[in-house]
């Protein structure tokens, strides 16, 4: 007689979940940067300088430091080389001396003999306190809600010491710097990146933000149909990410030809060629391996996973507005 066995439930991973909750994440550290950058330089466009300002700030090593406690020192330690940036963040080496250069004449930056640095007295800057603040309750809020959906979270450790938001607020820019990882590979440029990650958030997050759909439309295989996405404007993608809106419908036009967005309505989605296809299992994996090694870095910092709300400063972060 055969020996049946019981049918052997699939895995749940809620990749796909877990690639739109990444990717909010990321859209609210970045444009809340680029806003804070825009408002201390006087600048009209400073999508780029924002994401530059950012990229200084995680190797200015001095600045995070103990946050948000009063910084150990005054020595402008750290900083990254002109060179490095370029190469880490996929830019031209000119393009990238240009941004420093304003940051630097805006005196949001300074030249060390180590590299370019933030300034730690700017530590003190209402603006770039209340970043700072936001960069690290976006990544809580990321823990938040993987805690609320069942996903995996490591255990919270049992340290000596009291939780270590810096490690957190580390981790949290190194996050929102990885979403240009996938320039070259799924998108052709920084602004084409951003456009279709905000195409992405704001079309499904009536979704992710439920958590009945959410969990219905969590696996890779399982991507939310195109009746059910929001169409998203052109007008209201310039205006979340204050980008100009000639920039941003020239671009999503070079993006609809491309197959990767397609027209419905007044506005763009994205494609199901591009949900479905190899990219999205891919950057769902990606984004599920690179949620757990951050967390796992954060772990002897005593963040509280098995109450993450409990490590909120100012409490759950305003996502990015579409309206």
């Amino acid at each position: 007689m055969m020996n049946l066995e019981p049918p052997v439930a699939p895995e749940r991973t809620q990749s796909r979940l877990a690639s739109r909750l990444l990717v909010e994440t990321q859209l609210t550290s970045l444009v809340r940067a680029i806003a804070i950058v825009r408002k201390l330089t006087g600048g009209s466009f400073v999508f780029d300088r924002g994401i530059f300002f950012l990229a200084i700030l995680r190797a200015s090593g001095d600045v995070l430091a103990d946050w948000p406690n009063a910084p150990r020192s005054q020595a402008e330690n750290g900083g990254i080389s002109i060179n490095a940036l370029s190469q880490s963040l996929h830019r031209p080496f000119e393009t990238v001396r240009r941004h420093v250069n304003a940051l630097i004449d805006a005196g949001l930056c300074a030249r060390t003999s180590n590299g370019v640095v933030i300034p730690i007295a700017l530590r003190d800057d209402p603006d770039v306190a209340a970043l700072l603040v936001h960069l690290h309750d976006s990544l809580v809020w990321l823990a938040d809600e993987f805690h609320a959906f069942d996903m995996p979270l490591p255990r919270t450790a049992t340290v000596d010491h009291p939780y270590r938001a810096d490690i957190t607020l580390a981790a949290s820019i190194d996050l929102a710097l990885g979403a240009f990882d996938n320039v070259g590979l799924f998108v052709s440029d920084w602004l084409e990146l951003a456009i279709v990650g905000a195409v992405l958030v704001a079309s499904v997050r009536r979704i992710t933000l439920d958590s009945e759909l959410a969990r219905r439309y969590s696996e890779t295989a399982t991507f939310v149909p195109i009746d059910q996405r929001d169409p998203v404007s052109a007008a209201a993608i310039a205006r979340a990410l204050t980008i100009p809106y000639s920039t941003v419908r020239r671009q999503i036009l070079a993006t609809v030809a491309a197959g990767k967005l397609v027209e419905r309505g007044r506005g763009v989605l994205l494609s199901d060629g591009l949900l479905a296809g190899p990219g999205a299992a891919i950057m769902g994996a990606t984004a599920t391996m690179r949620t757990a090694a951050l967390f796992g870095r954060m772990v002897p910092g005593g963040f509280p996973f098995s109450d993450p709300k409990s490590a909120y400063v100012a409490g759950r972060p305003a996502l990015v507005a579409f309206s």
